[in-house]
């Protein structure tokens, strides 16, 4: 088992001897966990306030299947591939199983900046055929925010869909309102379009995209206001799997979903976003 190194004053990589390499970062705004699988913030918990995340404690964290909660990337697609990839290819994509290099880390006055980036390789190329560069820039302060960019490093244009897939914690989901949704949406659940009306509340399993979202998402619960800003993205995913699907993952307590939200930046569209050659496109999302 490697020690675990410094790499700043606030920052530490250490090698878990029954998971993926890990960095643990602690400065005087909050505290973080990140996964080197998947680019995976974990964790992440503001001074002598609630966690802002969601870890489910069945997580599995040893690089043999996706991490349940935290903040997975999805990407290149978000949820089953899309026709144009083709069929029987891991849901979401690749990039939250795949192994990324810490390219850097810097403390700054308002918090700790964690640079990430993934390259394609033979087996990526197998799932999708495209050169790319995919970078992840987290800064840990008050706030915590993340922004990934996908850069085109081949000859032809690249398509791409993704989310920034955010685990919310709450404390229970009677407790929770929603705004700032807009009012068109997609129901995953039934395949029909809907209309919000006023703000969201939770009382049964919801997978929603909203189509016209505020930038500013607003989840209060109870006394607490979690504000989910998103940037260049085209839509806003919210889900929880209720009674019946948290009993059917085995990586989630069979309560798990009363303690979780999933308030998501996403590019769902069916066009996606083309990247063409030695072009970028970068969309984020801040947690406040």
């Amino acid at each position: 088992m490697q020690p675990t190194r410094t790499l700043t004053a606030h920052c530490t990589l250490s090698h878990p001897a029954d998971g993926q390499p890990l960095l643990t970062i602690n400065n005087e705004h909050a505290k973080a966990e990140i996964s080197l699988f998947g680019a995976h913030v974990l964790r992440y918990q503001r001074h002598s306030e609630p966690a802002s995340l969601w870890l489910s404690d069945k997580a599995v964290l040893d690089g043999s299947k996706p991490i349940r909660g935290g903040i997975p990337l999805c990407w290149p697609w978000f949820g089953p591939s899309p026709a144009r990839v083709g069929s029987g290819k891991p849901a979401h994509g690749f990039a939250r199983t795949s192994l990324w290099t810490l390219d850097g880390v810097s403390d700054h006055g308002d918090g700790t900046l964690v640079h990430l980036s993934l390259r394609d390789t033979d087996a990526s190329r197998a799932l999708w055929p495209h050169a790319f560069e995919l970078e992840l820039d987290v800064l840990v302060g008050k706030e915590l925010s993340l922004v990934l960019t996908t850069r085109n490093t081949g000859k032809t244009p690249l398509t791409y869909n993704a989310a920034l897939h955010t685990y919310l914690q709450i404390s229970a989901p009677e407790a929770v309102s929603v705004t700032g949704l807009g009012e068109p949406y997609a129901d995953k659940l039934t395949g029909q379009d809907g209309q919000q009306q006023g703000a969201l509340t939770l009382s049964a399993a919801m997978d929603r995209i909203y189509r016209q979202a505020e930038a500013m998402v607003m989840v209060k619960d109870g006394d607490r206001t979690t504000t989910v800003v998103s940037g260049n993205h085209d839509s806003v995913v919210v889900w929880n799997p209720w009674a019946e699907g948290a009993t059917a993952m085995a990586d989630m307590s069979d309560d798990g979903y009363r303690t979780m939200l999933c308030v998501e930046a996403a590019i769902t569209a069916d066009a996606g976003i083309t990247v063409a050659p030695d072009e970028e496109h970068s969309f984020s999302t801040v947690i406040i």
